[in-house]
């Protein structure tokens, strides 16, 4: 999406975000990140110097530290704080997941060799036949590390079940954090001294409420905002959008272009969910349609749906939008179900009766690909639209 900031209105959808806050956010998280490397090494200094006398000892601690504290960002980043996703945007948050995750096992292995190359250690203390638990955990911790780094690597070449996959990922990522946090309390070092000790407990309590917002609070704020089935519309031979209302509330609000994971059953605390882009009208939080593209089996259950089936969404996330934007015309490039929050867009454009102009370019492999054709608010006639197809 591109907007033309060359003065008119500014847009106002939906509640809360706004250009000037997306913009800062990115800088607001590399200070986070700065923040949550160089606080717990002023705490290694803040130590006596026992703690950590010698330059490998001061290494294997440096690099300990950071690459906790980058676990733990780590673990924060896909636990769905509205705050980030919000502002930050997924994409985003994405990148950043993986870039911490690289980062953190590289540390992991500066600080293992640095112990490996100490004299009064070396290559023994791999000996697990005679280790004391806390080089059990640090084992484990490594493995699940490793593990967790080849998983992602791999996702694109292998191509596995995304179902599965995202519960190796689960798995591996709270094995990984738990043998960490175990490594620590028994190796007994740094959690004597106050500075380290206190970090410690903040970074407990961040991963605490990380965990209580992933899996807890988020399935029960949507099982309070529970949706169900109004219909489901075949759009082509590909695709069907479906059509959820609210039950017994007036709706989650969002802005145009953001999405939701959804979750198809009697409780939201099934594991199995999958985002889709909201493409309706971000005046109507009462009403969300989900226009998807049928490629697995998830999307096969979908189109099945009966009226009346309850869904469960944990959403609005998402920093595409139109949200605070200053433009006198809009130009919109989309390809294939790629059209979603374009759609989104639009209805609310059309929903707030603006004028202003739009370019609209979209491109699909076969016309069935050209999903807006299903445009049943007709919205060129509400909207001043130029439309441009590339097959």
């Amino acid at each position: 999406m591109v907007a033309n900031p060359v003065g008119g209105r500014r847009l106002r959808l939906g509640r809360g975000g706004g250009a000037a806050r997306r913009r800062v956010a990115p800088t607001l998280w590399a200070l986070l990140v700065a923040s949550a490397v160089l606080v717990p090494l002023w705490a290694l200094w803040s130590a006596p110097e026992s703690a950590h006398q010698g330059i490998l000892r001061w290494v294997s601690l440096c690099a300990a530290l950071a690459a906790a504290s980058l676990l733990v960002l780590t673990f924060v980043l896909p636990s769905r704080f509205r705050p980030l996703t919000g502002y930050l945007g997924v994409e985003r948050l994405l990148r950043a997941h993986r870039a911490l995750a690289l980062a953190a096992v590289g540390l992991v292995l500066v600080h293992i060799a640095s112990v490996l190359l100490r004299p009064e250690l070396g290559p023994a203390v791999l000996d697990l036949r005679s280790a004391p638990p806390r080089v059990w955990a640090a084992s484990i911790a490594t493995v699940s590390l490793i593990a967790l780094v080849a998983l992602g690597l791999s996702r694109r070449r292998r191509r596995p079940r995304y179902e599965g996959w995202r519960l190796g990922h689960v798995i591996l990522a709270n094995v990984a954090i738990l043998a960490t946090a175990l490594h620590v309390l028994w190796l007994d070092n740094l959690t004597r001294y106050p500075e380290a000790r206190t970090w410690f407990i903040l970074v407990g309590l961040a991963m605490i409420a990380a965990v209580v917002n992933r899996w807890l609070w988020r399935p029960l704020r949507s099982r309070r905002n529970r949706y169900v089935v109004d219909e489901v519309r075949r759009e082509s031979s590909t695709a069907v959008t479906l059509v959820l209302h609210a039950a017994g509330h007036q709706g989650v609000a969002f802005r145009p272009g953001q999405f939701a994971w959804l979750k198809i059953g009697t409780s939201p605390f099934v594991f199995e969910e999958h985002p889709f882009t909201i493409a309706s009208a971000a005046t109507e939080p009462w009403r969300k349609e989900f226009t998807i593209k049928g490629i697995g089996d998830f999307s096969d259950l979908v189109a099945g749906l009966r009226p009346g089936r309850s869904v469960f969404l944990d959403g609005p996330h998402g920093s595409f939008t139109l949200d605070g934007l200053v433009s006198d015309r809009f130009v919109f490039i989309a390809g294939g179900v790629g059209i979603t929050p374009m759609l989104s867009m639009l209805r609310t454009l059309a929903a707030s009766d603006d004028k202003r102009p739009v370019l609209l370019v979209v491109a699909g492999r076969t016309a069935d690909d050209l999903l807006h054709r299903a445009d049943h608010e007709h919205l060129d006639q509400r909207l001043d639209i130029h439309l441009v197809e590339i097959l």
